[in-house]
Formats: C-alpha cells, sequence, structure tokens
C-alpha cells in the first residue's frame, strides 16, 4: 500500500520534524530496518543531513526574531524621519513659494506626479512580507 502523500508535511519545521522520527527509527533498527533497501535517498547519505538542517531552521528562527527588532527601530526612526521631512517641505515651500523648483535642489520631486506628502506612515514603514 502506497502512502497517502498528503501525510507528509509541506511546512519545513514540520518535514524537518519527520524526518528526525524517521531518521532515529531508522537508526534504531540498525540492520533490521527496511528503509536500508533504498537505492537513492538513502539514510545513510540523507540522515545526517536532519541535524544541520534543525540548526539552519534555529539559526533563521534567531534571526527572524533579530530582523523584526531591527524593522521596529527603524521603524521608529522613520517616523522621527519623515516628520522632519513634511515640516521642511512645508517650510521650503513657504520660503519658495515664488519657484517651487527650488524644492528640487533639496532632493524633493517637484513634477506633478510627486506622490512624497501623500504617504502615510504606514506606507513608508512597511516590512516586507
Amino acid at each position: 500500500m502506497i502512502a497517502d502523500k498528503q501525510t507528509i508535511p509541506n511546512d519545513p519545521v514540520k518535514l524537518i520534524d519527520l524526518g528526525a522520527k524517521v531518521y532515529a527509527r531508522h537508526c534504531i533498527m540498525g540492520d533490521e530496518s527496511p528503509l536500508l533497501a533504498l537505492q537513492s535517498n538513502s539514510w545513510e547519505e540523507n540522515g545526517p543531513e536532519v541535524d544541520n538542517a534543525l540548526r539552519l531552521q534555529e539559526f533563521i528562527e534567531e534571526n527572524m526574531n533579530s530582523a523584526q527588532e531591527y524593522f521596529r527601530k527603524r521603524d521608529e526612526l522613520i517616523i522621527k524621519i519623515k516628520a522632519s521631512i513634511l515640516a521642511s517641505h512645508d517650510l521650503l515651500s513657504g520660503i519658495y513659494s515664488d519657484n517651487p523648483k527650488e524644492l528640487a535642489y533639496w532632493g524633493f520631486d517637484t513634477g506633478k506626479s510627486s506622490n512624497i506628502l501623500h504617504l502615510t506612515s504606514d506606507e513608508i514603514t512597511k516590512s516586507p512580507s
């Protein structure tokens, strides 16, 4: 009887966990393991990779947490920076009201398609998915 492929998870964490269980059982059974019949993708070849995959998954999870903290800190700074940009734009717009193109020297897009002031802080600080 062929196993239902749906019992094999697609989620990497669950797949690694299942691999660890299968490899452990294979090792416990030793010379009696029916998985010794595998001619390709053998556990003798790929079994040690389970531990490597577990370590990499731990590393990924640790760094994802760090990345989230960095996104949070960056977002706090971006809110302050945007406030300064908006205040600067307003002040410079008043100073150069007769020649708004002067704002281009300050880095502002003076074209009619400019949307710098229409972005919300949520849009500017949005973290990558």
